[in-house]
């Protein structure tokens, strides 16, 4: 015998004396669990959420992570003189507009620009109280502030000025001039900007206004917090004017957006339960009253629901966050939680009713169980794998999941285990499923409406074939109509062609997936914030982030060599079509300060005494270049530079590939150059997901199907099987991510942690259907197909709906990351469903003479007797063989022996009998 041969057999005989232990202590199996249970549910009491959109969706050891904390250590935030352009994060404490005209015009109008003005004085009286009301403040009081002044002043005042003198004040932009001769930026103001061909500006479809507030202090976070909230009120309340459309965004509205998301998602658990428990309950029913069991159906969805509450209670009480991603968890482990009971009922109803319960059910354990440990494995180990990714929601999403799946599989062999043996009983005693009242075989019933409303069970004058369980429709479909339909010579040759159709369209879309999550994704699609993120992307894209460019090491600056060298990086940044190439739109100190040189000099050659002398002491004291103080770090004596930076404008970016190109290339200008850079821009540490995405997905896909190929090789029951589950999974990975990119699915960590969900359900769908045509008695490759869906296609298919009904409340979800979960996961479910229904059976025919012939396992089983039971319904149990006394032989025409092993001795109505024989069979004299 071979090892996986011998794997397989010591699995098979353990999980039938598992089955057997079940049966004799059931109460212990049902009760210990639910206190189990219910012990480690008590850990939701520590349930915390993680909102944080950027921790969540962004590696944590990137390099724009680690360049931010550069960037804070030398270049830190002064909000008492903040600079916009050299702000490290896009998410600073603040309350920032959108406005727009509510007609879709110009914004620049008298009535838009006397609104925006109220609105704005609005905001300056609103006082936030703290404490108990014994802390009151306003806006002015918590400000950044830049020249003395609050930050929303300069477009404010820009705004009064036009309103009073818009008919003699001409725009020009990006940069224009007050009378005064003050300038003014307002490429990050103005949005939609019609201009002239005097470069005057003609309308304007949205205006921006931020107000930012001072924060990093537990008091300044406090205040800042409390006015974001009062800011929030009073927008959504305000109503004074009709003209303008106002979307707003706060600092806390990615973390509470993802909160509510998170809550909007629990009803439909309930929406889940119904719809699940009527498919189970209407699953489990059969037509015998006796052998329905729908109340397995619910027992099924219970022990599901039982490894969710103890996967949430037992990683809160580990300080494991839940967070927006980890919702849709629920829903994949009630699929796989009725998968796994379907396939536990179908391996009970192919044992002979005739057989006394023990006996049943360690038959069943002895071939469902093991068929639910190795998809039970092999999904474990892809969320494990899943894990190792370093996109935080993969990873805690991945952990969740691993443990629901090990807990599912936990209760499935215990609790449900245990509810078996009591329907079971019920069974055996002819009791009807509703009533629990003895009723009468069909073929007894004494009239018509019992037999249609009460009758079942096994009648006394049952003949072997009778003993097996009724089939249900579908599986009398799969065994009468689709089996034979499916070998059929010219379907076979159809579903060759099909299936290549498919790879073909599957591979065009795996060459055609975007890539990355943009923010406004993580929204619902009635979100506030999802609002404002779809104004900025529409007008406010001509500016994006600033870059900065930082020479990280001390540089001789007075050399006129290093000189050369930095206007020519400078420029070399300035070339790229990500930048705005306009020397005004570059923040050069030393560019401006060589110019100030030669006008006060008339030469930049200086020695480093007065080269810094005239930087510190005239230079940066000049009111136009004091924003440069932020960009220079003296040593201590302030004799020489340590480092500094200069500052570039990015162009429109707005595709994820445009984005990904756009920090590889500042990357890759900055790792080139001859000088010592450092490349940092706020939009970055969200971009970096762009980047690792694609080969940590194909690492994962590469290590898990390495991974369940190994597995499958010592589970199954031959080498062949575990190549054809590879073959599956290659091919269903390969059709759910080329159709998901031509269904708008993106390749993101939403969908990243479907596609290693893909992995674990590829086994489960290909190894079930595999094993079951490996085992078939059948001799053509066409027998053993059919047997195959015989015997399996009914769990299969329902275990296939049941995930896809589970997941399909998500399918009409407001919010893209519960759609792309529903969208992915249908696919692997519909792509599974195809290669275990049709593609598989048609395949693995091809192959026969080459696949060996197992029988399905059959435990050692010693004795066995049969014996009436408490309503003449014959049952079979054990009994000693050294009780044994000789035999006589059967005399009735019609009755019948059935056996398991050699040797055996039966007890047949009252007469005991001895047979040589290996396998059941019927008798007839």
């Amino acid at each position: 015998m071979a090892w996986y041969e011998i794997i397989n057999h010591n699995l098979s005989s353990i999980f039938y004396s598992y089955g057997k232990l079940i049966t004799r202590h059931k109460r212990k199996f049902l009760l210990c669990p639910l206190l189990l249970a219910s012990l480690l549910s008590l850990g939701v009491i520590c349930l915390t959420f993680e909102n944080d959109a950027i921790y969540l969706f962004t590696p944590p050891t990137s390099r724009a992570r680690a360049d931010l904390i550069y960037m804070e250590r030398h270049f830190p935030v002064d909000y008492d003189d903040f600079i916009p352009s050299r702000a490290l994060t896009t998410q600073e404490k603040a309350g920032n507009l959108y406005i727009t005209s509510a007609d879709g015009g110009n914004v620049l109008r008298g009535e838009i620009i006397s609104d925006i003005l109220q609105l704005n004085a609005a905001f300056q009286a609103m006082e936030v109280t703290i404490d108990n009301n014994i802390d009151r403040f306003n806006f002015s009081s918590i400000c950044a502030r830049f020249n003395g002044q609050c930050l929303p002043e300069f477009i404010i005042s820009f705004l009064s000025y036009l309103n009073e003198n818009g008919d003699n004040f001409l725009i020009s932009y990006p940069f224009t001039v007050f009378p005064n001769g003050e300038p003014i930026f307002l490429g990050y103001s103005l949005g939609g900007v019609t201009v002239a061909d005097d470069g005057s500006v003609v309308s304007a479809q949205a205006i921006a206004l931020n107000y930012i507030l001072q924060s990093g202090t537990p008091e300044q976070d406090t205040k800042a917090l409390q006015w974001e909230e009062a800011f929030t009120r009073l927008v959504e309340s305000w109503n004074s004017s009709s003209r303008m459309a106002i979307s707003h965004l706060t600092s806390q509205s990615l973390s509470n957006e993802l909160l509510a998301m998170t809550e909007s998602v629990m009803p439909l658990m309930i929406v889940t339960f119904c719809i699940l428990t009527s498919f189970a309950v209407t699953s489990c029913i059969m037509t015998d009253w006796v052998q329905a069991k729908p109340w397995l159906g619910v027992c099924g969805l219970i022990s599901a629901f039982l490894a969710i509450s103890s996967t949430v209670g037992l990683l809160s009480a580990c300080g494991v966050a839940f967070n927006q991603v980890v919702a849709s968890m629920p829903f994949l482990v009630i699929g796989v939680g009725i998968d796994d009971m379907f396939i536990m009922v179908a391996s009970w109803r192919h044992t002979d009713r005739r057989l006394a319960v023990e006996e049943r059910m360690g038959l069943a354990y002895s071939d469902a169980a093991v068929s639910i440990t190795i998809t039970s494995v092999t999904d474990a180990l892809a969320f494990c794998i899943g894990a190792i990714t370093p996109l935080p929601a993969v990873r805690i999403f991945c952990l969740y999941a691993g443990v629901a799946i090990i807990f599912d599989y936990l209760f499935q062999i215990t609790f449900f285990g245990a509810c078996m043996v009591y329907t079971g009983q019920r069974e055996a005693d002819g009791k009807h499923y509703l009533t629990c009242k003895k009723v009468l075989p069909k073929d007894e019933a004494p009239s018509t409406s019992y037999r249609i409303w009460c009758a079942g069970g096994v009648s006394t004058t049952v003949t072997a074939e009778e003993g097996k369980q009724s089939e249900q429709i579908i599986t009398q479909f799969f065994r009468k109509f689709y089996g034979p339909f499916i070998v059929n010579p010219v379907v076979k040759m159809l579903v060759v062609v099909l299936f290549t159709g498919y790879l073909c369209v599957a591979v065009w879309g795996c060459l055609h997936i975007q890539e990355g999550l943009q923010l406004k994704d993580i929204f619902a699609d009635d979100s506030f914030a999802r609002k404002y993120y779809q104004d900025q992307g529409e007008y406010f894209t001509e500016f994006g982030a600033a870059v900065s460019v930082v020479l990280d090491t001390n540089q001789n600056y007075w050399e006129k060599g290093i000189q050369n060298e930095i206007e020519h990086i400078t420029m070399d940044f300035e070339s790229s079509r990500f930048i705005h190439g306009e020397k005004q739109h570059t923040e050069s100190w030393v560019r401006d300060y060589l110019t100030f040189l030669s006008e006060t000099l008339n030469t930049t050659n200086v020695d480093q005494e007065l080269f810094v002398q005239l930087l510190r002491d005239e230079f940066l004291t000049r009111p136009e270049f004091q924003n440069y103080n932020k960009d220079i770090n003296f040593n201590c004596e302030r004799t020489g530079i340590e480092s500094s930076r200069f500052v570039i404008k990015s162009t429109e970016v707005v595709q994820s590939t445009d984005e990904m190109e756009f920090m590889s290339e500042m990357r890759h200008k900055a790792d080139s150059a001859s000088l010592s850079l450092t490349i940092f821009s706020p939009t970055f540490i969200f971009i970096e997901q762009y980047v690792i995405i694609v080969p940590n997905t194909i690492q994962a896909l590469l290590i898990a199907t390495g991974c369940m190929f190994i597995v499958a090789l010592f589970l199954m029951p031959h080498p062949v099987c575990a190549v054809m589950v590879t073959v599956c999974i290659v091919t269903i990975e390969t059709g759910v991510i080329g159709v998901m990119s031509l269904w708008n699915v993106k390749l993101d960590g939403i969908s990243m942690i479907n596609i290693i969900l893909c992995i674990g359900f590829s086994v489960d769908f290909s190894s079930h259907m595999t094993y079951a045509f490996i085992t078939s008695p059948g001799k053509t490759g066409n027998e053993r197909a059919m047997d195959a869906l015989h015997t399996l296609g009914t769990p299969i298919l329902q275990g296939g709906l049941s995930t896809i009904l589970g997941i399909s409340v998500l399918s009409s979800s407001p919010a893209y990351v519960f759609r792309a979960f529903f969208r992915t996961m249908f696919l692997v479910m519909l792509f599974g469903l195809f290669h275990s229904l049709v593609f598989l059976p048609v395949f693995l025919s091809f192959l026969n003479t080459i696949l060996p012939r197992k029988t399905r396992p059959t435990p050692e089983v010693g004795e066995i007797q049969i014996e009436p039971s408490r309503q003449a319904n014959n049952a079979y149990s054990p009994i000693p063989k050294d009780n044994v006394e000789d035999t006589q032989p059967l005399k009735n025409k019609g009755e019948q022996s059935s056996v398991c092993k050699e040797h055996v001795y039966i007890l047949y109505n009252d007469k005991r009998i001895s047979l040589d024989s290996v396998a059941i069979k019927e008798t007839v004299l």
